[in-house]
């Protein structure tokens, strides 16, 4: 790789882009301002440009600068958007960065893999092996990633979404892994407000937001926020029945293979939290059984029949 020394302006020097944006500690701008820049920063140049260059790594310290002033570089030739990742991960560690920065970080990452090669497979464990990380480190900070874009969409509030960017990499792992975009967001509501949250507290609580019973809770809620027609709250009605459904019969095939693994090895499945959690489990079930009888009977008390009730 060629390299030289230069001196540039500030002004010809400009943000990556490729890089995500980072949050850039105070303490630097300050240095700077009082010791000036005392490593080169590193630069590519730009495309289509003979004066005008790329930061690779340290736009931190030329953000207290004025545009005039003129700085020594070490400017990289030949550089590809891959080596430009290798050579910012170095700085990147070196400082404290939140799980946000760093999901952002390596999405960007394996995404510059990909355009070079074409190819997706293998992208993940070049970038864990490059980084220094396992492949199942870059597989949860790209699923982080996924769940900040869906908060984004479904218009958190801000204060919420920035309560979550710090957060532990298994916590925002496990919220990542919640498909249902209502409970995302009831979990994740509460995560911000109780941001030291112990990770077992917080798959309790999932678990409580992705139950088929909240589920039933949320469609009735949302029924009393607004006035409907009686043939669309039918629809909504056959629409969660549905949906319970379906849960129930992933749920079932699930259980199928769980208790034939167990019954086929059971030696292997002696630990006491085993037992535990497969009694939690019948519990739920049970729940879910008196849950259904309740209202199968708080509906035949009403005394309308279908007819009645415009069910054909």
């Amino acid at each position: 790789m060629r390299r030289k020394l230069a001196v540039v302006e500030v002004k010809k020097l400009h943000p990556s882009s490729i890089l995500p944006k980072r949050e850039h500690d105070p303490e630097i701008s300050d240095s700077v301002r009082k010791h000036g820049v005392q490593q080169p920063i590193i630069v590519r140049p730009l495309l289509e440009s003979e004066d005008e260059y790329e930061i690779i790594d340290g736009l931190g310290r030329i953000k207290p600068l004025d545009g005039d002033a003129k700085l020594v570089v070490d400017v990289r030739y030949n550089l590809k958007d891959v080596d430009v990742f290798k050579i910012s991960e170095t700085t990147f560690k070196r400082n404290d960065r939140t799980t946000y920065e760093k999901a952002f970080f390596y999405r960007s990452w394996v995404d510059a893999v990909i355009k070079e090669t074409g190819i997706e497979r293998g992208t993940q464990k070049r970038v864990a092996e490059e980084a220094n990380l396992s492949q199942a480190e870059v597989s949860h900070y790209l699923s982080i990633n996924r769940l900040f874009k869906t908060l984004r969409s479904q218009n958190i509030p801000e204060r919420n979404f920035n309560g979550l960017k710090n957060q532990w990499v298994n916590k925002l792992y496990a919220l990542a892994r919640v498909e249902d975009n209502a409970a995302m967001l009831e979990v994740a509501a509460k995560m911000a407000e109780k941001p030291d949250m112990p990770l077992e507290e917080l798959k309790a609580l999932i678990r409580e937001q992705t139950s088929p019973e909240r589920a039933v809770e949320r469609l009735l809620e949302e029924d009393e926020e607004e006035e409907e027609s009686e043939d669309t709250k039918i629809d909504r009605l056959k629409k969660a029945t549905q949906e319970l459904e379906g849960a129930l019969d992933k749920a079932r095939k699930v259980l199928t293979g769980f208790t034939t693994v167990i019954s086929g090895n059971p030696r292997r499945f002696l630990a006491p939290e085993v037992l535990k959690r497969i009694r939690s489990m019948l519990n739920t079930l049970r729940r879910i059984e008196r849950e259904a009888n309740r209202i199968v009977g708080t509906s035949k008390k009403t005394g309308r029949s279908d007819k009645q009730a415009g069910v054909q």
